[in-house]
């Protein structure tokens, strides 16, 4: 992971992030309902094991740049583990995606400091989309995993909590009234802060600053409309 210093502001936004990933942990558990928390290994021997195998996911999501053909076959064969000891952790592919997913969370859990307040919701949402791009970039196989999922139905449940996080985090500043429109409004801005960035990753294999800025424009559009309405 490429580590940089944040702005004591851009940290708050990050903070509200980790409420998001942790979302979307528990969302997409819920959306593939036969998926089962991973069984963590106590002994040396067995974290071993299970670090091999989470790195050789992530090194065939990266290799991919896709979810598309990764198995818990082609993972174990990576790992150089027998496959009943993969069984043993994960019980789908599923339950080892939302480990990777949780293992980034914890990453950046351990690098967010304290933070002000924003003044603006506008900044506030600048801020937050340039926290969303940077940990995206810094972690390339969860922004494949939010942005190139397999299941349409997880991107509208992920999107829905991501939206009520960031809502919780604007209203709780006093940047935004309380009312269901607001918290429809900041479901619907996740979502196509997204699917900008999905395009910007699909077309051009990163995000590019293009891209961004389209992101940013395209949100704070949508909001400031959506606001106006509200008074």
């Amino acid at each position: 992971m490429c580590h940089r210093m944040r702005s004591p502001r851009k940290a708050a936004v990050m903070q509200g992030m980790i409420v998001m990933r942790s979302d979307w942990i528990r969302v997409n558990s819920v959306a593939k309902t036969a998926a089962k928390q991973a069984r963590l290994p106590t002994r040396q021997p067995g974290i071993e094991r299970y670090n091999r195998i989470i790195e050789a996911a992530e090194a065939l999501i990266l290799e991919a740049g896709s979810l598309q053909g990764i198995t818990l076959d082609a993972i174990a064969k990576r790992a150089a583990v027998p496959r009943v000891s993969l069984y043993y952790f994960f019980d789908s592919i599923e339950s080892l995606l939302d480990a990777l997913y949780q293992r980034g969370v914890q990453k950046m859990i351990a690098e967010l400091p304290q933070a002000p307040q924003a003044a603006d919701w506008r900044d506030m949402m600048l801020l937050y989309i340039d926290g969303v791009r940077d940990f995206y970039i810094s972690n390339r196989v969860e922004m494949i995993l939010a942005l190139l999922p397999v299941s349409l139905v997880s991107v509208n449940q992920v999107s829905r909590e991501f939206g009520q996080a960031l809502f919780q985090l604007l209203h709780s500043q006093g940047l935004v009234p309380k009312s269901q429109q607001v918290l429809r409004a900041c479901e619907m801005a996740s979502e196509l802060a997204d699917l900008v960035w999905r395009k910007s990753l699909i077309e051009k294999g990163i995000l590019t600053p293009a891209y961004t800025r389209e992101a940013k424009r395209v949100v704070i559009a949508y909001l400031d409309a959506v606001l106006a309405a509200t008074k």
